[in-house]
């Protein structure tokens, strides 16, 4: 096919799945939450439950989960269906409570179908109505050096994410350490209304690019936005961006969008806060501009 369409084109990336989880959970994510090709580390509040608080009624389950330590600490009361709508002849009464705090887990037994499980943190960001404050500290790639994708329980093996959490122990004792996992999708950002078979083969191209352009697309992708929040540990692309010719694309222009907002967090860097409906410009676009 002939490329030369491409650079008259500008390209849009953006978080098509988003799924947030405390890295000793990582195992407990399901086969859904391992499209991601993309995770950040982030630092967020410490979240616990105040088990005093647990009450117990017929259709919910009310209780008060703190958020923060010290003196910034807050706390908010949610209430919580175990059992879905379609089962309105169970009782959340007849339910028994327990709290696993190290892995900040709710289990509730007393159904005959066995003990369910609830990651706290999961359960916050469906049923809050304040958003997280999400401080980005790492931006990486889940793929091994072969290209295979890396399984998400896997991800903690990364030497740099090890590091992290090394340093949060010491220095941010009020914080916890949350992986972020994106699964990015690209389209062209004009639609192409032409019988002309380059053209429309370079349109599907971007909807379902091969491995070879889809690494191009995640390489620029993870690139931009490293070069806009500047994570503390991220070293590459942080202030130099890589050329064209290191990215193998010849857009005319390249936009990245995350919309964390549909998650209830607040996203930001030391360097930058992010709005949801914000585009963030590649500075691989700029330079050709």
């Amino acid at each position: 096919m002939n490329t030369n369409y491409m650079s008259d084109y500008g390209l849009q990336t953006w978080a098509y799945h988003l799924s947030m989880s405390y890295p000793f959970d990582l195992d407990y994510l399901s086969p859904d939450d391992r499209r991601y090709n993309i995770y950040v580390a982030t630092l967020i509040p410490k979240l616990n439950i105040d088990e005093d608080s647990i009450q117990f009624f017929k259709d919910y389950i009310r209780f008060d989960v703190i958020v923060g330590t010290g003196e910034h600490t807050s706390r908010e009361t949610l209430d919580i269906s175990i059992i879905s709508d379609d089962m309105p002849e169970f009782d959340h009464r007849k339910f028994e409570f327990t709290y696993e705090k190290p892995r900040k887990a709710m289990v509730f037994t007393g159904w005959e179908k066995g003990p369910i499980e609830l990651n706290l943190l999961h359960v916050y960001l469906a049923e809050s109505k304040y958003y997280l404050d999400t401080e980005i500290v790492y931006i990486g790639q889940a793929f091994r050096e072969n290209g295979e994708r890396l399984p998400a329980e896997e991800l903690m093996s990364d030497p740099m994410l090890q590091k992290v959490e090394a340093d949060l122990l010491r220095e941010y004792p009020e914080k916890d350490l949350a992986l972020l996992l994106l699964e990015f999708k690209s389209q062209l950002l004009e639609e192409i209304d032409s019988e002309d078979e380059d053209l429309v083969q370079l349109q599907e191209l971007t909807k379902n690019p091969p491995p070879e352009l889809n690494n191009q697309i995640l390489d620029v992708t993870e690139a931009t936005l490293i070069n806009y929040f500047k994570p503390e540990y991220n070293a590459k692309f942080n202030n130099d961006f890589p050329s064209v010719n290191d990215c193998g694309l010849h857009y005319r222009s390249l936009t990245v969008q995350v919309h964390p907002d549909i998650m209830g967090l607040k996203v930001f860097s030391k360097e930058k806060t992010y709005l949801s409906n914000k585009r963030i410009v590649s500075p691989l676009s700029r330079s050709n501009s």
